[in-house]
């Protein structure tokens, strides 16, 4: 069981500072940020210190919204009486410290007219461990059921990812499982929800409730640009639109779908979008013709170039084969076959030729 961080009293840890043997050696440069004057240099990781919201700074291209109405007014009034009791966490990269956990905390501590927390801050993290927190403390701390289409596309795009890099990732994993203590410790929840809780240790589609196919449409959809996701969020187009839109390749083509259906000129139902899944899969679309799908000018689906499947009648099988091969052995014998068969035609065109 993860033993609960120790919070030390609210200034404890800015008042210790030896700013005048740090002037003396000069272990400090005058041109040393604020926020670190702030942050005690300790060792170890994971310490608790406490930092001004004026030095802490969103993560860039935040795929989370921030919680808005009833549920912003809940963690409002939660923080004025209790305070923040979760820790939030930062990133210290380039001189910024850089929020993964914790924009809801610090955005309603704001409003409830806190002015610092208590934060860990983490050192050596490459971009890509800081987007793995930023994504699995979202979805311990929220219910996978609340999140927004587009959010649910980033989480699975991003845990996705994670499972892809075991190892190294589940060590991670397993470290923010620590920093937040959810059986421990909980976070100025909302009073008015009872949150599912997920666990990063489990199978993509187990954890979510997802079946496979489910799965796979998300994460083509975390591949759309993020006007079409925005009008995902919107409803002003459909999950089978938004899936049908991500085989659209080239994100200047996806952005230009974008722009038409903001223009308000055009609807995108799902027989348009099936037809430009239909061309983008052919690698037959082009700018002319999304504009004409759109507008409804073409109507007719792409001619498949891939051949119709054919059946092999029983009495040629039994004819090459024994009962005792199976359908995979019978599969690579014919591909051998043909393989062969065409190979010689070529030779025999070029002997012709010559």
């Amino acid at each position: 069981m993860t033993r609960k961080p120790k919070i030390p009293e609210r200034g404890s840890l800015l008042n210790n500072s030896m700013d005048g043997m740090d002037e003396l050696f000069n272990f400090q440069t005058k041109e040393e940020s604020a926020a670190e004057k702030q942050t005690e240099k300790v060792s170890g990781e994971n310490t608790l210190v406490e930092m001004e919201f004026a030095y802490m700074s969103a993560f860039p291209d935040h795929k989370f919204k921030l919680y808005t109405g009833q549920r912003l007014d809940d963690m409002v009034s939660s923080i004025k009486e209790y305070g923040i009791l979760m820790p939030v966490i930062l990133w210290h990269h380039e001189g910024l410290y850089i929020i993964l956990s914790g924009h809801n905390r610090v955005n309603a501590g704001k409003i409830a007219g806190l002015t610092k927390c208590l934060v860990i801050i983490k050192e050596n993290l490459s971009y890509e461990d800081a987007v793995l927190i930023v994504t699995e403390t979202n979805l311990r701390q929220r219910s996978f059921d609340d999140l927004s289409p587009s959010e649910k596309a980033y989480c699975l795009k991003q845990h996705y990812e994670a499972i892809k890099c075991q190892g190294k990732r589940n060590d991670l994993l397993n470290e923010i499982e620590n920093l937040l203590n959810p059986s421990e410790i909980k976070e100025n929840e909302t009073l008015s929800e009872n949150q599912k809780r997920l666990r990063s240790d489990e199978k993509l589609g187990e954890e979510y409730g997802l079946n496979r196919d489910n799965v796979a449409k998300y994460l083509r959809i975390a591949t759309l640009v993020s006007p079409l996701l925005e009008m995902l969020d919107e409803k002003k187009i459909s999950m089978k639109s938004a899936y049908d839109l991500s085989f659209v390749k080239e994100e200047f083509m996806q952005t230009m779908i974008a722009d038409i259906l903001v223009s308000g000129e055009v609807v995108l139902d799902t027989k348009k979008s099936a037809l430009i899944h239909g061309y983008a899969k052919n690698k037959t679309l082009t700018e002319e013709r999304i504009e004409q799908i759109l507008k409804g000018e073409k109507t007719k689906k792409p001619k498949s170039t891939t051949p119709q499947p054919i059946k092999v009648k029983g009495n040629v099988i039994s004819r090459f084969f024994t009962k005792q091969e199976s359908k995979k052995e019978i599969e690579e014998t014919i591909e051998k076959a043909l393989e062969l068969y065409f190979a010689r035609m070529s030779e025999e065109k070029e002997q012709l030729v010559g």
